[in-house]
């Protein structure tokens, strides 16, 4: 009779069982030889025994325990259920015990579980048999991690494969620290592993089956020892519960201070490069150039560890007062370089984060800044912190005009940081999915775009960045894989251009003639670095090609084009009034340095280290991809404009053939910005080619028009809608003929409280669209106005209109007129936003020639309701007439179906 493996349960009495018994009858007879793959686990979980294990940890606490029957016939008989307590920020593992399963290709293994929370994560202990840990004297264990749980309340199956290829790099990962080289030879799991996250109230998990694939062997040297207080390798979240050491280690005490406008460390000042952390391995994130990393919850002091091995700092909410007060000095926290009180603060929350400030600083020994990020009100804030982070957003159309902190930073009194958003808003991506459901990878800007958008956001002023992503990065697709090696070579340029941001002067005199651009300026010592915005795609270049003249420039200096992969020469002389350096057309941004002093060109080398061939070859499969997506597209549509570009796009490639040819010559400097010039092309042919898709009258937002891989659903999708029939409007109140009426269809007027700004809202009979009147809304900028051209200004006046009630599956239109004059000094706009698209899809119009309609398409996911928020943003007078909402009558067999591109020729 087949004993069962301790602490696995019972094994299933199937096919899988006598695979089990026929490679254990040859184990015995042979040796510990390997046999063929088979399911050598297939545990169904219907005996009384429960056989997942909690790892106790701090923070983590388990309720119950127990097999249980289901109700459900479809389900099977019976699962393995735990109930546990998991504090927030904290997790816990669950292990199963298996027989010694060799790490071999073949090694695959499959849960099918439910839990009330979802990021329940599969992963597995691999030991490494011929490594002893120094702290156990225990073969050496890592742990490898597979699918993560996504659909909360359903079952699902998670898979873990790729075994071979996870221990590896976590053996090389491991083999980082100079005391230890890891063999992975024999190397095996014996533990599978559930990572749950915390959270409050008592959290569920369920496991119905479990299924592995592979091969037995006996035990490896030696036995597989206690169960480790935490994983070694992956990153806080497997290193959560539990990790405690036995001795305790501390840390010299580091002063973390603000100094004007930058933080310091140790005196030193630190230009933070942040990323928002969404599970990945801290290693991974180093890797990709961050020096810090941002936590939403309190850390952990495991976390705090990994963060310090990997090298990074760690921003994150402090501790309750009473544990933040028993922080020692010398410990872990030092990795911490400072508290965060969110990120999403208003003006309402001004009174409750004075309090908090103050009661975070009387208890902190280590005396760290304090973070708070807001979009409004930026000079309130700032009275109350040490860092204000500022939202910023990527517009989908791609311009990035980020405007100018450094009128607005000797005002604030603190330090300024922006916070970069890399993917679309939930509500965005929801819209453009419910449209083209088969659509993938929404949701993530354009390498491209991420790129403009962050050094144009940093050039501007702010001293740290904070990258905000809609979902963990560790990902194996083409379209994450592109995003990291985007990340990396802009955290490289970051890097390279840091001195002049940090320690040197802004200065004026540079000037960037035949541009629609403006340049930026630093002096540090000898030294110039002049910052080239570069021309949006879809804005029109100036006829003939820009120069850059730089007014106070040594005789003697020369001039290089400063990229990731190193210097290139340009050509430059003195003219009347500076140096002059022409230039051809800059489609993206640009780096110029400007010096007479060979030593800070040869700091400049020391800086770039031996990463020059990986970042040239990094931007030149940017490149490619870039091309190969493009041509992917132009080949699904039918528009005979979009055939026409094919001759710019072979151009491209001809152009990369040259990139491979320097590549192979070692001339990557030259090799980068020629993929650079290639990429700028293709965002160039990329935007026409959405001026030929998305061509309209007035202003329009419909969400499959602002991704290319959209554009063939978006030209299927135009005759599809023009021919629908469309509803009764269903907005009482839109017309704007009478306010009392208007009033109690449910329209509310707001204005912001703002000495800087006179606002007034009325009915004007002057030259109306549409009846005998139109909504005008006012906001127009007082003497104490103080205008920093910010790319999105805050609403100061604005109107809501009613709910609108809708059904599931519906498809509404929203439709009116507009006419707006707008202040160009301050930004001047007016803002249409409804509900369903936030803001991401909002239309931000700026002055208007005469009346002009706009139109917004939604899709209802489930019912619901629309609402409309019409506002003045900055300077501007905004006149709206004739808004509707009406349903499209889609036809059952078009609602069931998605609008999808014509096939493939």
């Amino acid at each position: 009779m087949l004993e069962p493996v301790p602490c696995c349960g019972r094994l299933r009495r199937s096919a899988g069982c006598c695979a089990v018994l026929a490679v254990l009858v040859g184990l015995i007879l042979s040796g510990p030889r390997l046999h063929a793959a088979d399911v050598v686990v297939d545990e169904g979980f219907d005996g009384p025994m429960v056989s997942w294990k909690l790892e106790p940890a701090p923070n983590v606490r388990q309720v119950a325990q127990l097999r249980t029957q289901l109700s459900n016939s479809q389900k099977p008989a019976s699962v393995e259920r735990v109930v546990m307590t998991i504090a927030p920020g904290y997790g816990a593992h669950l292990k199963h015990q298996v027989e010694h399963l060799p790490v071999l290709d073949e090694l695959a293994i499959e849960v099918v579980m439910r839990s009330n929370r979802a990021a329940v994560q599969l992963a597995a202990e691999v030991v490494f048999p011929r490594n002893i840990d120094s702290e156990t004297g225990q073969p050496l264990r890592t742990t490898v991690v597979g699918q993560r749980y996504s659909n909360a309340g359903q079952w699902q199956r998670l898979r873990l494969d790729s075994v071979p290829k996870l221990a590896t790099r976590q053996a090389r990962f491991l083999s980082t620290n100079p005391n230890v080289q890891v063999d992975d030879r024999e190397a095996y799991v014996d533990r599978v592993v559930l990572v749950v996250p915390g959270g409050s109230g008592e959290t569920l998990v369920e496991v119905d089956q479990m299924q592995v694939v592979g091969v037995l062997t006996q035990p490896g040297i030696a036995a597989a020892g206690p169960l480790l207080s935490a994983p070694q390798n992956d990153g806080p979240m497997l290193s959560a519960p539990g990790n405690q050491q036995s001795e305790p280690i501390t840390f010299d005490p580091v002063e973390v201070r603000r100094h004007g406008t930058t933080i310091s460390v140790a005196g030193e000042p630190l230009v933070p490069r942040a990323i928002e952390y969404h599970g990945e391995s801290f290693s991974e994130l180093a890797e990709l150039g961050f020096n810090t990393v941002y936590l939403a919850s309190p850390a952990t002091e495991a976390q705090l560890r990994a963060a310090r091995e990997a090298k990074l700092w760690v921003v994150c909410p402090p501790p309750e007062l009473d544990r933040l007060v028993e922080i020692a000095p010398n410990s872990i926290w030092q990795t911490v370089l400072a508290w965060s009180l969110g990120l999403e603060n208003t003006a309402l929350s001004l009174d409750q984060l004075t309090s908090q400030c103050e009661a975070v600083r009387r208890a902190d020994p280590l005396r760290r800044p304090i973070v708070v990020g807001a979009s409004d009100r930026p000079r309130r804030f700032a009275q109350l912190t040490d860092v204000l982070v500022r939202p910023r957003k990527i517009d989908l159309a791609g311009d990035a005009n980020v405007g100018d902190v450094e009128k607005l930073a000797p005002v604030l009194g603190c330090s300024p940081w922006v916070a970069v958003s890399l993917g679309w808003s939930d509500a965005a991506r929801e819209q453009a999915e419910l449209l083209a459901p088969s659509a993938r990878y929404l949701g993530w800007h354009e390498p491209w775009q991420i790129r403009q958008a962050l050094l144009a956001t940093m050039a501007a002023g702010h001293r740290g960045l904070l990258v905000r992503t809609p979902g963990r990065l560790a990902s194996s697709s083409p379209e994450a894989r592109r995003l990291c090696e985007q990340l990396r070579l802009l955290n490289r340029e970051l890097m390279l251009a840091e001195p002049w941001l940090v320690t040197g002067k802004r200065i004026a005199g540079a000037e960037l003639r035949s541009s629609n651009q403006k340049s930026i300026a630093w002096q540090l010592g000898r030294s110039r670095l002049v910052f080239l915005p570069g021309e949006p795609p879809s804005q029109q270049p100036a006829s003939t090609s820009p120069v850059l003249v730089v007014a106070g420039v040594p005789e003697n200096s020369k001039a290089h084009l400063l990229t990731p992969a190193g210097l290139v020469p340009l050509r430059g002389e003195r003219v009347t009034g500076g140096f002059q350096v022409p230039l051809t057309r800059i489609a993206s941004p640009r780096w110029v340095v400007l010096t007479d002093d060979s030593l800070t060109l040869a700091q400049i080398e020391r800086r770039l280290g031996n990463e020059a061939p990986q970042a040239a070859q990094a931007a030149r499969t940017l490149a490619m991809a870039d091309v190969m997506e493009l041509e992917t597209v132009m080949q699904q549509l039918l528009n005979p404009q979009a055939k026409a570009l094919a001759g710019r796009v072979a151009a491209v490639r001809q152009r990369l053939e040259q990139c491979d040819q320097l590549l192979a010559s070692r001339k990557y400097a030259y090799a980068i910005e020629l993929a650079q010039t290639s990429s700028d092309q293709t965002a160039e042919a990329r935007q026409q080619l959405f001026k030929y898709v998305t061509a309209t009258t007035g202003f329009a937002s419909i969400p499959t028009e602002y991704d290319l891989r959209l554009l063939p659903t978006h030209q299927a999708l135009q005759p599809a809608l023009a021919s629908l029939v469309r509803g009764q409007n269903l907005l009482v109140g839109g017309d704007f003929e009478d306010l009392a009426s208007t009033q109690s269809a449910g329209w509310v007027h707001t204005d912001y409280a703002d000495s800087q700004h006179d606002t007034a809202v009325e009915f004007s009979p002057r030259d109306p669209q549409h009846g005998r009147a139109c909504l005008r809304l006012v906001a127009k900028p007082t003497s104490q106005a103080m205008f920093t051209s910010d790319d999105d200004p805050p609403s100061v006046v604005w109107v809501t209109s009613p709910r609108v009630p809708l059904q599931a599956g519906s498809v509404v239109e929203i439709t009116g007129w507009i006419r707006v004059v707008g202040s160009a000094e301050a930004n001047g706009k007016l803002l249409i936003q409804d509900t369903l698209g936030g803001q991401e899809l909002a239309l931000r119009v700026p002055t208007t020639a005469g009346w002009q309609p706009f139109r917004m398409v939604r899709t209802v996911n489930q019912t619901s309701s629309v609402q409309l928020h019409l506002a003045v943003q900055g300077g501007a007078l905004a006149d709206i007439d004739a808004v509707m909402v009406r349903p499209i009558s889609v036809p059952r067999r078009t609602a069931n179906q998605s609008f999808t591109a014509p096939p493939r020729q």
